[in-house]
C-alpha cells in the first residue's frame, strides 16, 4: 500500500507538469540587459524531474511484505534504512565485510504476533557478484530450507537466503521452533517480491575436479581475505574492493586439503603490480624460499608450503601444500616446474 500511494502522488503530480507547462516558467532580469525580462519555459526540465522520480519509483524492487503473510501477523513498527554512512550503527564490527563487497542499502521491518517476534533484514548489494560474497562468508554448511525458490540455509533461529542482489537474515530470536511456518511464509512472500536470479560465472573460474563442496569463497579485499590467510597487512592482493577473487578447497591424491586462490585482474599489467606488491609486502612470519619472475614458493607459519603464479592476467595461489618425502605435493598445480625452470634462490624476507 506505500508504494502504491507513492506511485499515486508521484503520478498526479508528474501529470500536472504535462497539463500546465505555461505555469512552470522561470522569470529572471538577466545582468547588463536594461530592463528586459526573460521568460524561459522550464516545463522541459521538470518533465526530465518527474520522468525520473517516477521512473525511481517504478523500478525500485525492495518491497517489503505486508501485514496477514501468515495468519495473525502484521508488521510491527517502521521501516528502519541505512546506507553505508551509517551501517555501522546497525552492524557492530561486521560493517566492514559488506562494505566491502560493495553495500548499498539495509532494509529492516520487525512483525508481531502477540508477543512473538520476527525481524526481517534485506541487504541490497551493489550486484548479485557482491550479495554471493556476503553469502558465501556467512552461510556456513548449507542446510536449505524446503519450500524457498532461492538458494539458502536455515535453522529455527535464522533463515540466510540469496537472492539476486540481494542477502536476506529472517531473524527469530525466541528461537522457538513452532514460529518456523510463518518464518517460511515471510521469506516466500519476500521472494515475491524480489528481481529473479541473474546468473553468476564467477566460481567457474574454480577447477571443478577435486573441489571441496561448500568450500567456495569470493574475496574483495583484505576483510574477506582474512579468515582464509594473511599474506600481508592492508590490502596485500590490490583487490581495492572493485576486483573479486574465489577460492576453494581442494582434496589432493593423498587425501590432504590445500587452497586456491585464483584472482582475474583487469589485465595483465594490474595483475603483474598485484605480484610486485604482494612480494614485497610479503608477511615476515612467512619465508620466501625460491622465487622467479612468474612467481614463488614460500614457507607459511605453520610449516606448510606455498605457491603463487602469475598467468597472463591470472594471479593463482595454492595454500597449506604439504610436503612427502623433500618435494613439493604439485600435482594440482601441474605447470609449477615450468613456472620455476629459471628460480633463483631470495635472501630471507626482510633482508633484501
Amino acid at each position: 500500500m506505500e508504494r502504491e500511494s507513492c506511485l499515486q502522488i508521484t503520478k498526479v503530480r508528474f501529470l500536472s507538469f504535462l497539463s500546465a507547462p505555461d505555469r512552470f516558467l522561470v522569470r529572471f532580469r538577466p545582468i547588463n540587459r536594461g530592463k528586459r525580462t526573460l521568460s524561459v519555459p522550464f516545463h522541459i526540465v521538470l518533465i526530465i524531474l518527474g520522468l525520473t522520480v517516477l521512473a525511481s519509483a517504478l523500478f525500485s524492487e525492495v518491497v517489503m511484505p505486508g501485514d496477514a503473510f501468515y495468519p495473525g501477523w502484521k508488521k510491527s513498527g517502521q521501516l528502519i534504512t541505512f546506507t553505508r554512512a551509517d551501517l555501522y550503527n546497525y552492524i557492530d564490527g561486521g560493517a566492514e565485510l559488506f562494505l566491502e563487497f560493495g553495500f548499498e542499502k539495509l532494509y529492516v521491518q520487525r512483525y508481531r504476533s502477540g508477543e512473538s517476534e520476527l525481524s526481517l533484514e534485506i541487504y541490497e548489494m551493489e550486484s548479485p557478484e557482491s550479495a554471493l560474497g556476503v553469502y558465501l562468508a556467512k552461510c556456513g554448511q548449507e542446510v536449505p530450507v524446503e519450500g524457498l525458490a532461492a538458494r539458502n540455509t536455515g535453522e529455527p533461529t535464522q533463515f540466510t537466503i540469496l537472492r539476486e542482489r540481494y542477502f536476506i537474515h529472517l531473524n527469530n530470536f525466541e528461537g522457538r521452533k513452532e514460529l518456523f511456518p510463518a518464518m517460511l511464509a515471510l521469506a516466500q512472500a519476500t521472494l515475491q517480491n524480489l528481481p529473479p536470479d541473474r546468473p553468476v560465472t564467477l566460481l567457474d573460474y574454480l577447477p571443478k575436479e577435486n573441489l571441496v563442496k561448500n568450500s567456495e569463497r569470493l574475496i574483495r579485499g583484505p576483510y574477506a581475505l582474512q579468515p582464509i590467510f594473511t599474506f600481508g597487512e592492508g590490502d596485500i592482493l590490490q583487490l581495492e574492493g572493485k576486483v573479486f577473487g574465489v577460492v576453494g578447497s581442494y582434496r589432493d591424491e593423498a587425501g590432504a586439503i590445500f587452497t586456491r586462490i585464483i584472482i582475474p585482474y583487469p589485465d595483465e599489467l594490474r595483475a603483474q603490480a598485484a605480484l610486485k606488491h604482494l612480494l614485497q609486502n610479503f608477511d615476515p612470519y612467512h619465508k620466501i624460499i625460491e622465487s622467479a619472475p612468474a612467481g614463488f614458493i614460500f614457507i607459511d607459519y605453520q610449516q606448510k608450503y606455498g605457491l603463487v603464479k602469475l598467468k597472463d592476467r591470472m594471479l593463482e595461489i595454492l595454500i597449506n601444500l604439504p610436503e612427502t618425502g623433500g618435494h613439493f605435493m604439485m600435482s594440482p598445480f601441474s605447470c609449477a616446474s615450468a613456472i620455476f625452470s629459471s628460480r633463483k634462490k631470495l635472501p630471507k624476507p626482510g633482508t633484501h
